[in-house]
């Protein structure tokens, strides 16, 4: 494997300056760098482009970039940057760049280049050493054009992606390797439909599948070119949260599931958010994960509160202790599951990915319970979501204990 913290990218095409969820591509392809470990990049470009000048987010100040302007000899500063005996990687500035992909090349123990395998209009990359300058000699062809003759004419090895893993746990989906170029308007939106996938779960509850996805997408494309970070949104629902909990302690339902709805649609943007725009931060990571959790076990203790009046011999306070238990039990057995069999229980079998989809979580809970407010069956509503909870818990600790033995029977065997 080689140390790779350099490289050089081809930003001689107009598209480069196109803006993609508020960034532009060749922005995108920046702060993508800058998240696999890249300290220098070299930008070839022409002068009336002002590769830079477009860019929304401020760029982290560990890295180092600069702009070549020889549009007679394009590659003259790569030609240099490769002779200087460390390995660099390059490529399109107009591509939307699958980052799988680019750790793979990182990964390479030797010189290898790749064009996508899918896409419209695919794009190449490279890792290359001083060994191919001569790859690069008198010409102005674009990257891609230089890599695909030169892989076609073995002067350098072609990048084997046929163990590529298509599966992407956290998204629960298989999204195939990429890189694509983005050279007109078709492309444009080929290259937003793949990014959507890339940031959304293919896996998921009926609410946060089917209508919270246009709403949240909405919202982060009315904001995504704004200063507003993901940790202001975060922070902004976490508020929120907190006033449902008063709301539904004291009985103010239908405002308080108004603000809920809201508050499960903003949690959902700020994860698209940084995803989009490439702003990452563990701390609005760790908010995110741990707000969910206490704050939707308040939201139900909250609401056992105004149902029981306080009684806890009451029918509402019996259904609050079984709901909050069975949700305790909702957060812990995905867990384990996913060590015992480096698995989600979500997708794991096509049963698992239909349960998902109708189980008792947030998403569907809140909806149900709005539409029951409305209706004026608010208790009732309540008690059936406890019940819904109850065998959503039993189902998949079930399939905990029945997959693990299944698969240490297969393992014994």
């Amino acid at each position: 494997m080689q140390i790779v913290k350099a490289a050089w990218i081809d930003a001689r095409h107009p598209m480069i300056n196109r803006r993609l969820w508020g960034l532009t591509i060749l922005e995108r392809n920046v702060r993508e760098l800058c998240r696999l470990g890249f300290t220098q990049v070299t930008i070839s470009s022409p002068k009336d482009l002002n590769p830079l000048g477009n860019f929304c987010h401020p760029l982290p100040e560990s890295m180092e970039i600069s702009v070549s302007y020889e549009e007679s000899k394009p590659f003259e500063t790569l030609i240099g940057q490769l002779g200087m005996k460390e390995p660099v990687l390059i490529l399109e500035g107009h591509a939307f760049n699958d980052p799988r992909v680019l750790k793979e090349l990182m990964a390479a123990k030797a010189d290898c280049a790749v064009v996508s395998p899918c896409g419209s209009n695919p794009a190449g990359a490279a890792i290359l050493s001083a060994q191919n300058t001569s790859l690069f000699q008198n010409t102005r062809k674009n990257l891609t054009s230089v890599l695909t003759e030169g892989i076609q004419g073995t002067r350098i090895a072609k990048l084997d992606l046929s163990n590529f893993r298509r599966y992407i746990m956290p998204l629960r989906r298989e999204i195939p390797p990429f890189l694509l170029r983005i050279e007109n308007e078709p492309q444009l939106e080929e290259a937003d439909d793949l990014l959507r996938k890339t940031v959304h779960k293919g896996v998921n509850d009926f609410v946060a599948k089917y209508i919270h996805p246009k709403l949240e997408f909405g919202v982060v494309k009315l904001i995504a070119h704004t200063p507003i970070s993901p940790n202001a949104i975060t922070i902004l629902w976490l508020v929120l949260d907190g006033f449902v909990v008063a709301l539904f302690g004291t009985g103010h339902l239908l405002l308080g599931c108004s603000l809920a709805v809201i508050s499960g649609i903003l949690d959902g943007v700020d994860g698209k958010l940084a995803r989009l725009t490439l702003r990452f931060s563990k701390i609005g990571d760790r908010l995110d994960h741990v707000g969910n959790a206490v704050f939707d076990a308040f939201w139900y203790l909250a609401l056992g509160w105004y149902f029981s009046a306080g009684d806890f011999h009451s029918t509402a306070a019996i259904s609050t202790a079984i709901l909050v238990t069975a949700y305790t039990v909702e957060r812990i057995v995905p867990s384990i599951f996913l060590k015992l069999n480096n698995a989600e229980i979500w997708d794991y079998e096509d049963i698992d990915i239909f349960v998902r989809l109708v189980c008792s979580r947030m998403n569907n809970n809140l909806w149900v319970l709005t539409s029951g407010v409305i209706l004026g069956f608010p208790r009732e509503t309540f008690y059936g979501i406890s019940i819904w909870m109850l065998v959503t818990a039993a189902w998949h600790t079930l399939r905990l204990f029945h997959v693990s033995l299944k698969r240490k029977s297969a393992l014994a065997s």
